[in-house]
C-alpha cells in the first residue's frame, strides 16, 4: 500500500512539474524578443567587424571565403545576445532550447543552448547564443553573395537584412527532455550598426 502511495505522489509531483515548465514556456511565448548585439563574428577565419569598419574587400581580406567555397566549408563563428523582456505576470522560463536563425528564407545556423533561463514578470534577460555553422549553402547563392558584399562594403548604408530566429524549448520531465511541440519564431531587422 505504501508503495502504490509514494508512485501515486510522485506522479502527482512529476504533473505539477510538467503543468508548471509549460506555464513558463506558455510566458515565455508572449515574451519580446530583441537582437542586442552580435559580438566577435569570424567569417572563414576574418573578423566581421575589422572589414566592415575597413568596408575594403578584397582578395587578402576574403581569401578565407574563397578557400571554404572551394572546400564547400565556409565557417561562421560569433555571439548573439538577444534580449528577452517579460510583460506577463508570469515567470517566463525554460531548462534549454534547440534554436535556428534564418536569412532569406535559408538556414544560416542551429544549436543548442543548455542553459536554463528564467525571466521574472516585468523584466529583462540577456542570453548569449553561441554561432557556429558552416554558411556555404547560404553564400554559394550569388545574390545572396552579392548582397553580403554590399553589406560589408558600406554601398548601401541603410541596407537591412531580416533575421529570422526560432526558438524551440525543452521540458524536463525526470531524467528525460522533451521537445516543446512548435516553435517560438520572431523576426529582426539587422543593419551594420548592429555588427558595429
Amino acid at each position: 500500500m505504501n508503495r502504490l502511495l509514494l508512485m501515486m505522489l510522485l506522479l502527482v509531483f512529476m504533473a505539477c512539474g510538467v503543468n508548471q515548465q509549460a506555464k513558463q514556456i506558455k510566458a515565455l511565448e508572449q515574451c519580446k524578443y530583441e537582437v542586442k548585439s552580435v559580438d566577435s563574428v569570424f567569417l572563414a577565419g576574418t573578423d566581421v567587424v575589422q572589414l566592415l569598419r575597413s568596408g575594403n574587400i578584397d582578395t587578402r581580406s576574403m581569401g578565407g571565403v574563397a578557400m571554404g567555397m572551394l572546400r564547400k566549408e565556409i565557417p561562421l563563428k560569433g555571439i548573439l545576445k538577444l534580449k528577452i523582456t517579460n510583460p506577463t505576470t508570469n515567470l517566463a522560463g525554460i531548462n534549454q532550447f534547440q534554436y535556428q536563425l534564418l536569412m532569406k528564407d535559408r538556414t544560416l545556423a542551429t544549436g543548442l543552448v543548455n542553459q536554463q533561463i528564467k525571466v521574472k514578470p516585468g523584466e529583462t534577460a540577456e542570453i548569449p547564443v553561441l554561432i557556429d555553422a558552416n554558411v556555404y549553402g547560404l553564400l554559394s547563392n550569388g545574390s545572396v553573395l552579392q548582397e553580403l558584399s554590399d553589406f560589408i562594403s558600406g554601398k548601401n548604408p541603410n541596407q537591412e537584412s531580416v533575421l529570422t530566429i526560432k526558438l524551440k524549448p525543452t521540458i524536463a520531465i525526470g531524467n528525460k527532455t522533451i521537445n516543446y511541440p512548435g516553435w517560438i519564431t520572431f523576426d529582426r531587422k539587422v543593419t551594420r550598426n548592429l555588427l558595429l
